[in-house]
C-alpha cells in the first residue's frame, strides 16, 4: 500500500470511529458483540445488551438485577422474592405498575433465583411503547413504594405461595436436597424463604435491602425485537440512563462451601401417591 492510498485509509477510518462515537449517547461505550447481541456500558454503572430482530413485531424490555436468596442476611430468607412482588404495586409517585402494563397489552411477569430477579415486558413494537417500558423501568428501579400496608398484602400473597410448595412433596425435596449439598452457602437455602421471616420482616428493612440492590450498576438491561439500536440506546439514556450511579459499593459474598467428603443422602416421606428420586451435583 502506498502512502497515499495509506493515508485515505487511515482518514476513512477515523471518520468511520467518529460517527460510531456520535452516534452513541453521551459516555455510553460500545462493547463485544456477538450472535448478534451488542453490549453498551452506561456510566451509571448500567449494562445493556441489545438484540434486534426485524422478522419480530413486537418488543421485549427484560431488567435482570443481579440479587437473589443467596444475597439474604439472618432473618431476611424469601426477602428477594417478596420484594418481586412489591415491585408489582405502586411507585412513590403515584403510579399502579400492574394497571399500566395491563393497560398496554404487555405479556409480563418477574422471576426469582438463587443469583438474580427479573422483570419483563413483551409489547407491540412502537416508540411510545419502548418509552413507556423503559420509563416504568426506570421507575421501578428506585422508586417503588414499601409501606407497611403493602408488604401485609404482599406478604400474605407469598405465603400463599410458600404453603402451596409445603403441600408438594417433591418441592419439599427439591429444599432438603438443596439444604444437604449446601451446608454453608446460601445456595442450600429456597428461595421462598422461611415463613417466620415472611410473616415478621419488617417493611424498612425490606426497603433497605431494595435500595441496597435495586441500582443500576446491579442491573442488566436486554431490549429484543424490533429495534432501531441507535433510537433505543437514545431512550435507554433519557430514562434508565439518567439515574446517578450509587455511590455505595456492593460487598462480595465470600463464604465457599468446603468440599464434600462422601456421598449425603436424604429421605424424605410425605403423603402421597408417588416417589421422587433427586441427584445433586455441586
Amino acid at each position: 500500500m502506498n502512502r497515499k492510498l495509506a493515508f485515505v485509509v487511515g482518514v476513512f477510518a477515523c471518520a468511520m470511529a467518529a460517527v460510531s462515537a456520535q452516534s452513541l449517547p453521551a459516555g455510553v461505550t460500545k462493547g463485544p458483540s456477538m450472535g448478534g447481541i451488542t453490549q453498551y456500558d452506561f456510566p451509571n454503572g448500567l449494562t445493556v445488551l441489545l438484540y434486534p430482530d426485524a422478522a419480530e413485531p413486537k418488543i421485549t424490555i427484560n431488567v435482570t438485577y443481579l440479587v437473589g436468596s443467596r444475597h439474604e442476611g439472618y432473618g431476611e430468607t424469601g426477602m428477594a422474592h417478596l420484594l418481586e412482588h412489591m415491585n408489582f404495586i405502586e411507585t412513590s409517585n403515584g403510579r399502579k405498575i400492574k394497571d399500566e402494563i395491563t393497560a398496554h397489552a404487555a405479556g409480563w411477569n418477574g422471576t426469582t433465583s438463587d443469583d438474580r430477579t427479573n422483570y419483563y415486558e413483551t409489547v407491540p413494537a412502537t416508540d411510545d411503547n419502548l418509552k413507556w417500558a423503559l420509563g416504568l423501568e426506570a421507575d421501578r428501579m428506585v422508586n417503588v413504594k414499601i409501606s407497611s400496608q403493602i408488604l401485609e398484602t404482599e406478604m400474605t400473597v407469598v405465603r400463599n405461595e410458600f404453603e402451596r410448595g409445603e403441600n408438594n412433596p417433591a418441592s419439599i425435596l427439591r429444599e432438603r436436597v438443596a439444604s444437604t449439598a449446601y451446608l454453608w452457602h446460601n445456595y442450600g437455602k429456597s428461595t421462598i424463604g422461611s415463613k417466620d421471616d415472611l410473616e415478621k420482616v419488617p417493611f424498612n428493612r425490606l426497603a433497605e435491602f431494595y435500595k441496597k440492590y435495586y441500582q443500576p450498576d446491579n442491573a442488566v438491561l436486554v431490549i429484543t425485537g424490533k429495534i432501531d439500536e441507535a433510537k433505543t440506546l437514545q431512550v435507554v439514556a433519557d430514562t434508565m440512563g439518567k439515574l446517578p450511579k450509587p455511590a455505595r459499593i456492593l460487598d462480595q459474598t465470600y463464604t465457599v462451601e468446603p468440599a464434600q467428603d462422601g456421598e449425603r443422602f436424604v429421605t424424605l416421606r410425605r403423603v402421597g401417591q408417588g416417589q421422587s428420586l433427586i441427584v445433586a451435583y455441586h
